[in-house]
């Protein structure tokens, strides 16, 4: 291989950014659901607190968990993360269904 053979072999391989903004991305997205858990439990313990009804939160943590195991399942073929994504998604229609 000469040097523009490999040049454009690593273009073509860095087409969707290199490995540390890969890295990034996932960190970034990991972040953000935990911050978006945090503040779901939050906003849960309040409301319990105040005696009000809580399946608004739990069908929005349910959902964004649902749909994470589903895609990793899918992605990676494995049966038992795909099934625990749907469980968690037939939970989240059950509680907005409750929320309505």
């Amino acid at each position: 291989m000469n040097k523009e053979e490999i040049l454009k072999k690593a273009r073509q391989e860095n087409v969707n950014g290199d490995e540390r903004e890969k890295e990034l991305l996932i960190k970034r997205d990991a972040f953000s659901l935990w911050g978006l858990t945090v503040l779901g439990i939050i906003i849960m313990i309040i409301k319990l607190m105040r005696a009000q009804p809580i399946s608004d939160i739990l069908s929005i943590l349910f959902c964004t968990s649902g749909l994470g195991f589903t895609y990793q399942g899918y992605k990676a073929k494995n049966k038992w993360i795909t099934a625990s994504g749907i469980v968690f998604l037939i939970a989240c229609i059950y509680f907005f269904y409750k929320f309505l």
